[in-house]
């Protein structure tokens, strides 16, 4: 038996050149701004500016107070947090990833420590402790060569089965 759609009686038909007109305009639409973002969107857009203003030494209650002057009310932890996370998404999106500073002291302290005469350098290692060959195994220790080969060397036949002695106090029962 042959299966047909039914159609509802309400359904509305629509004709090919209608829809092909449909998706014409459609297609032709210019692209619309969004009238409304949320703040984390509205920090995207902002990061570059955001980024400068504190660069220029503005702290993030200052940055805070001045877009909340132009109708951004949002608070300094929430512009913290949104800011991180902005530069996080564009650190992974990019792939890069950010190198370590080293603080001024520290390469200070290794030039300072490269300058050593030779006759300090074989005074220290005079002194110096040797370092253990290879650190403490856990566990049980290895067995010696000659304990392994007497128990390679032990049969079984020359155990000694032990027979269980009745310590207890009741008696044992009588086959019948």
């Amino acid at each position: 038996m042959p299966s047909t759609l039914r159609r509802s009686p309400n359904a509305t038909l629509v004709t090919q050149p209608a829809i092909d007109e449909a998706a014409e305009a459609l297609y032709d639409l210019p692209e619309k701004t969004k009238e409304k973002m949320s703040l984390r969107e509205a920090v995207d857009v902002l990061r570059d500016q955001i980024t400068a203003a504190l660069d220029k030494g503005y702290s993030y209650e200052d940055i805070a107070a001045m877009l909340a002057k132009q109708g951004i009310s949002i608070a300094p932890s929430s512009l913290k947090h949104y800011l991180a996370r902005s530069n996080r998404q564009l650190k992974q999106a990019t792939g890069t990833q950010t190198r370590r500073r080293r603080s001024p002291a520290k390469s200070l302290d290794t030039e300072a420590d490269t300058e050593v005469d030779t006759e300090e350098l074989s005074d220290l290692a005079e002194i110096a402790e040797p370092e253990p060959a290879a650190p403490k195994r856990r566990g049980r220790p290895p067995a010696s060569d000659s304990a392994s080969a007497a128990a390679k060397t032990r049969s079984t036949a020359a155990r000694a089965k032990t027979v269980p002695t009745a310590t207890g106090t009741r008696k044992r029962r009588s086959k019948a």
